[in-house]
């Protein structure tokens, strides 16, 4: 049969599989929108992704198909019992060509008339063929990917298809060159030593590597603290490994030429480490270096310290940043420490710096004398000589378990043990139990569990809370640990999104065949490391760069340390002690600040020990009484009759071309009260709701956290009232809950807490607007409001916050700075960013809407009837910006929740949400933002996604939430 589609069917059959796959995805599509059986609905979607999955894989092995290939006519077979048409030729595919042929013509059709068709294509009154034909292509894409592994072609065809250089592999040799320098450093700890030493290796990429120019030798240096008395001192170890090069010259071994001699002094051997760090305590300011060479430790001259520790403040593991849930792992600092880990395993998997029960509470991270931490991570073991008796023992066992391996070879599986003549072996030690699997290296499951734990924000122990199921044994080398490490990951997967390459590193860490060859042995050192390179590693750099793409992987060391991990990764300023040292003095600000952020430095230290002071629930340092007092709580930018007439008419036709779009995709489909309507909660001064503009019964409940009167939310400032007029102006379906929680004064931190906690478990909100702003988080009871934040976050409710009109004065408030939190910025009604706006910042979306001569309520106690009739006002200030945005945030999620009602759930999930609000604010491919902002409006404009087909905007809505 092969010859003949080969030779007389006058047919490509990949371009068959392509062609065929790519109409069967778009009718799926089609039919998915529409179709109301919910075991058929979720069957198309999974043909939607088989066919994406077989485009794309055939694509990328088609150079290596021939025509008899048996998984090209495995596809070919599996597409043609799908479909339903009869075929048009005598051609062994002849319903695929049929489908491929009418599909052409009708794709140009309208929706109706297309759906018309799609509804007779597949066999999709046939539920079991159509289950047997999904389990088929889960076969078929195993067995492509097993027999043709991506082995990170995947990485550099990304690179070259968007211009990007190969980037060039990391040195394999820093791996031997750590494990002689380990056991150089623990011969010189033990002997004559009398004291347990440990170490602390700093967690580096290793990819800029400094050598001696002239030298023909593989040269690593690595950076360390050593401690005999917890006394830790820095440490510089410079390796130098000879590669072995001998010429043969008239049949004479001639060694290589000498090495020229670099130093005015000869290096010192180390015999006792114990006396060389008690000599360094002496030197401040110093650090000691050491050599290694020809597996000797030799002392070099000390050399000026360039990581001044605060010795007087513990170190915090990752596992307490994890644990304490603080706002330092941003995307930035998650995405370097992920490369940072995965280069450990790469360079020290299998030496002795890598213990066994290494975890996240093994990485230690340093406070300096500048009261910065630096995103420099250290991990801890002790030096201490592997018993030689032992390893010869563990070489033994070794080669005793690959001569069972090799007597194993060449017998069919089928063969029954008892036909055979095992002598005194015991067969099920030659035959092991299937129910045995084992992950050949165990270091790899804990890289998943701490990528995780990195991804998720979560200890791994909480993780595992969700699955009851789970036992989780203290032996971290046991079979049952990795089995239900997978487990949790198979949980969790959702969260994280399979495209993304954190993703398919977590996948390639867990799975223990990657990391076996073709006999099913442990790959050995070296081939380890490629393979873990290319699976693991490069992805996440690939992920890093993508997402950053001013860091660059061969200066990411130097990037890293310079920058704070308390502080969200922002850059580590000049110190002013450095300042001060080259004859510059320091200013009088200078110091001030300094003192401020050593006070904050000592408050984030006691939130992360142990040991919590008292303060610990808050987590900040106390405002003093007049910074309380006299902060701008609600900060409007000018007054009503400051704003102009062409300023008001401009505003009257934003808010109409809002309307329109409401009209259009909203209106029709509801004819009454939605069922599941858009709950959001207002956090503000009250609200007047005596006036006719929010007479709608839209506000379902009124709190007061002022007063001991809970029911009176009377608004006595008019702020309330504006900002909830809004809300019904925007979101008109959706139903509000009040919460007062000021009146014109700064409410304490802990109230605002307490009403998110509320509209949170009580009322059940999706969205809680918040039009007011905390100048510093410097603020008693600030922490209260954080882990508030923190816990709605959590719960998937949406979180939006003005983000202040100091302009370029002051940056964000708070808690428009959380980065559980949407900061929502000013514009014009053309997209101009308003002057009171703050600054945008680097490599952040800032989204932004209409915030200047705004119109809206206006409580009418406040008003005189006589000249205000309407009781109305105009403001303008990023207070009045946020209802706005919430206000289409809500239409969004009201429209997934009609039109896309098994995807509208993934809204709730801010990135999600961002993503479809950033959308709106794409005008074309090429679009860039505007004065730093990403300007959202809704309008039926050709450019905006809303002037768009209705078939467009639900694919393009979908597709951002599959991601």
């Amino acid at each position: 049969m092969a010859q003949v589609l080969a030779s007389g069917s006058g047919c490509n059959l990949v371009d068959l599989v392509l062609a065929t796959s790519k109409s069967i995805l778009q009718i799926s599509k089609i039919l998915s929108g529409r179709q109301t059986e919910r075991e058929v609905k979720k069957l198309l979607r999974h043909f939607i992704v088989h066919c994406t999955l077989v485009f794309d894989q055939v694509q990328r092995i088609r150079t290596n198909l021939v025509p008899e290939n048996d998984l090209l006519l495995q596809a070919l077979g599996y597409f043609e019992s799908l479909i339903a048409l009869d075929a048009t030729s005598n051609h062994p595919y002849g319903r695929q060509q049929g489908l491929n042929k009418r599909w052409h013509v009708m794709r140009t059709q309208n929706s109706d008339a297309k759906f018309a068709f799609a509804t007779h294509c597949l066999v999709l009154d046939q539920t079991s063929i159509l289950h047997a034909l999904d389990e088929s292509f889960n076969v078929w894409e195993e067995d492509v990917m097993a027999k043709y592994p991506e082995d990170g072609l995947d990485w550099s065809l990304d690179d070259y298809s968007t211009g990007k250089e190969r980037r060039p592999e990391p040195s394999y040799a820093v791996h031997s060159a750590a494990q002689s320098m380990f056991e150089a450093l623990a011969r010189s700890a033990g002997g004559e030593c009398c004291t347990t030493h440990d170490a602390r290796l700093c967690l580096r990429t290793y990819r800029t590597l400094e050598a001696y120019q002239g030298v023909d030798n593989e040269i690593n240096d690595f950076e360390m603290l050593l401690s005999s008395h917890h006394d830790w001192q820095e440490t510089h170890v410079h390796t130098i490994q000879k590669r072995v090069v001998r010429l043969d010259v008239d049949n004479k071994i001639q060694p290589s030429p000498p090495r020229k001699k670099l130093l005015d002094y000869e290096p010192m051997p180390v015999k006792k480490l114990c006396d060389q760090l008690g000599k360094v305590q002496q030197m401040v300011s110093k650090r000691l270096k050491f050599k290694v060479e020809n597996g000797c430790l030799l002392k070099l001259r000390s050399e000026k310290s360039k990581f001044r520790i605060d010795k007087s403040k513990a170190p915090i593991s990752l596992q307490q940043f994890i644990e304490r849930k603080t706002r330092s792992l941003t995307e930035k600092t998650k995405r370097i420490l992920a490369v940072l880990l995965g280069s450990t395993i790469l360079h020290l998997h299998d030496t002795p710096w890598l213990q066994p029960g290494w975890n996240s509470s093994s990485i230690f991270f340093f406070q300096t004398t500048s009261s910065n931490i630096p995103l420099r991570p250290f991990i801890q073991t002790q030096l201490v000589v592997q018993d030689l008796n032992d390893q010869g023992q563990d070489e033994q066992e070794s080669q005793s378990n690959a001569s069972g391996a090799e007597f194993l070879e060449g017998y069919p599986n089928s063969m029954d043990p008892d036909d055979l003549d095992l002598g005194d072996l015991d067969p099920d030690d030659i035959f092991p139990d299937p129910d045995d699997i084992e992950h050949p290296f165990p270091t790899l499951v804990t890289l998943a569990i701490v990528l995780m734990e990195l991804y998720l924000e979560l200890p791994f122990e909480i993780l595992a809370k969700n699955r009851d199921d789970l036992y989780f044994p203290e032996n971290i080398d046991s079979r049952a640990r990795w089995l239900d490490v997978a487990a949790v990951f198979d949980e969790y997967k959702r969260e994280i999104p399979q495209n993304s390459k954190c993703h398919y590193a977590l996948e390639k860490c867990l799975d223990p065949r990657i990391w076996e060859d073709d006999n099913g042995r442990k790959l050995d050192n070296q081939a380890l490391s490629v393979r873990f390179y290319e699976e693991v590693v490069r992805p996440l750099e690939d992920e890093l760069c993508d997402a950053f793409d001013f860091i660059k992987i061969e200066e990411l060391d130097a990037t890293a340390e310079n920058l704070d991990f308390r502080s969200w990764g922002q850059a580590i300023y000049q110190r002013e002690e450095d300042t001060s040292s080259r004859g510059t003095p320091v200013s009088l600000a200078q110091g001030f600040l300094s003192s401020q952020r050593r006070d904050l430095a000592n408050i984030n230290d006691s939130v992360l020990s142990k040991s919590p002071s008292p303060d610990f629930e808050s987590g900040h340092h106390l405002a003093t009484g007049s910074e309380y007092v006299t902060a701008k709580f609600f900060d409007d930018e000018k007054p009503s009759d400051s704003h102009s007439c062409l300023e008001m008419e401009d505003y009257i036709q934003w808010r109409l071309r809002h309307k329109v779009v409401l009209g259009k995709f909203i209106d029709p489909f509801l004819k009454q009260p939605p069922k599941n309507p858009v709950k959001i909660a207002v956090l503000d001064s009250g609200v007047d709701d005596t006036h006719f503009s929010l007479n709608t019964g839209r506000i379902k409940l009124k709190r007061n956290w002022m007063t001991a009167k809970k029911k009176d939310v009377t608004d006595n400032v008019g702020h309330g009232t504006f900002t909830t007029s809004l809300l019904i102006d925007y979101a008109p379906d959706s139903e509000l809950f009040i919460a007062k929680i000021a009146e014109g004064t700064p409410s304490p931190p802990e109230v605002v807490a307490q009403a998110i906690r509320t509209a949170v478990d009580e009322w059940k909100v999706d969205i809680i607007s918040m039009s007011f702003g905390y100048p510093s988080n410097q603020t008693e009871g600030y922490g209260q409001l954080e882990d508030a934040i923190l816990y709605a976050h959590s719960k998937g409710v949406l979180l939006f916050a003005a983000a202040s009109n100091s302009g370029a004065n002051l940056d964000r408030a708070y808690p428009a700075r959380d980065p559980h939190v949407i900061c929502v910025h000013s514009t014009d009604s053309n997209g101009n960013r308003s002057k009171f706006s703050p600054t945008p910042l680097a490599q952040e979306s800032n989204p932004a809407t209409i915030g200047e001569s705004v119109e809206s309520a206006w409580p009418t106690k406040l008003c005189n009837i006589k000249t205000n009739s309407r009781c109305v006002q105009w403001k303008s200030g990023t207070s009045f910006a946020t209802p706005i945005l919430v206000g289409i945030a809500a239409f969004i999620l009201q429209y997934a929740r009609i039109h896309l009602p098994d995807k509208a759930h993934v809204l709730k999930r801010q990135e999600k949400m961002k993503s479809v609000l950033l959308k709106i604010s794409d005008k074309t491919q090429q679009y860039i933002t505007r004065d730093g902002y990403s300007y959202i409006a809704l309008n039926l404009f050709a450019d905006n996604i809303f002037g768009k087909s209705k078939v467009f905007i639900d694919e393009t809505i979908g597709e951002l939430l599959k991601r």
